[in-house]
């Protein structure tokens, strides 16, 4: 393998996302030709189009993309659904739009040095506590979203012998541009802590930079094909740790409110069927309730800190600091 992506042809899907735009600026910093798949409702905002090539299309077209990936030297495979109102949009957009590139990946492909495709802890499911999930953890995901990631991965090694492909499972991730994250910001910039779920939850997360760079070194390093890694940043944090660090960053001290935890089901049912009327599926649902019921979602990086000699460079200070810095400047929508 190449020990730099300077200079590579890439094709990123998702390009117009959270992830995925932060992985365009990064490829541009190193010269590289970048291909942006996206959809024409897409809000292309974070991508500056006089410096790269935009395809519009879905990956249910993948025909279009025969010809960029023709000359490409890496794909990286952001695209995906986190927020759906049915459990067959979820497999539809993590699992049949993977099916699609991966095959058009392989009857084009040729020059492919790797694919590295984006999954997500979601796929394991929650872990034990003070047991933090690794790669050899039996995947147990509890919600829609999860099992459809765990579905894209399975999709992706049916093609480990054509492709040379390697999978990726970020915790939460946070940063600019993310606008669920900054809901949350919103809420104790104002002086409120809304508490819900397991009152001691404990979790992974990792700042979008490092996530970014771990991404371009698993394009490049010593994997093997198919290979599977965990990416944190090292820490584990209870959520009361995310509100503190949140309230001294912002400069305030926020009154709590916690919703109790037999109140969170009618809650989530609620918000799903105000939903009925609105094109996108809500923040909260009974789904994303599952998964902040539960105490402990934590995850081992050490097998990809050990094979890519990584050290990621945010801590949750660090991170929000940026992240909140980030915010303040940018003007309401």
């Amino acid at each position: 393998m190449n020990s730099t992506i300077d200079h590579a042809t890439v094709l990123v899907t998702g390009a117009s996302g959270f992830i995925g735009s932060h992985l365009v600026d990064a490829l541009l910093q190193r010269h590289c030709k970048v291909h942006c798949l996206v959809r024409r409702t897409s809000d292309l905002r974070w991508l500056d189009r006089t410096k790269i090539q935009i395809h519009y299309g879905s990956l249910d077209e993948p025909f279009s993309l025969k010809n960029v990936l023709e000359e490409a030297d890496y794909v990286f495979h952001c695209a995906g659904l986190t927020r759906a109102k049915t459990k067959q949009k979820f497999f539809r957009g993590n699992a049949t739009a993977c099916k699609n590139l991966y095959a058009a990946c392989a009857e084009r492909g040729e020059n492919l040095k790797r694919v590295v495709h984006i999954s997500s802890l979601a796929s394991v499911g929650p872990a034990e506590p003070d047991q933090p999930a690794d790669e050899n953890t039996p995947c147990k995901p509890i919600t829609y979203y999860g099992k459809s990631k765990l579905a894209g991965e399975k999709v992706a090694r049916q093609f480990s012998s054509s492709l040379p492909l390697v999978i990726l499972r970020p915790p939460i991730v946070y940063g600019p541009r993310e606008e669920n994250f900054f809901a949350f910001i919103d809420g104790i910039a104002k002086g409120w802590n809304l508490e819900v779920g397991h009152p001691n939850r404990v979790l992974s997360i990792i700042y979008i930079t490092d996530l970014v760079q771990a991404m371009l070194r698993a394009a490049v390093g010593p994997c093997s094909d198919n290979d599977v890694f965990f990416i944190t940043d090292g820490n584990y944090y209870q959520w009361q740790d995310m509100v503190e660090t949140a309230s001294q960053v912002l400069e305030v001290r926020p009154r709590s409110i916690r919703i109790p935890n037999g109140l969170l089901g009618f809650v989530g049912l609620l918000l799903e069927f105000l939903s009925i009327y609105q094109k996108k599926a809500p923040l909260l649902d009974s789904q994303r309730i599952r998964d902040i019921r539960q105490s402990t979602w934590t995850a081992s990086s050490k097998k990809f800190f050990d094979r890519f000699d990584f050290e990621p460079q945010y801590d949750l200070k660090k991170g929000l600091e940026e992240t909140v810095n980030w915010h303040k400047n940018q003007p309401r929508r």
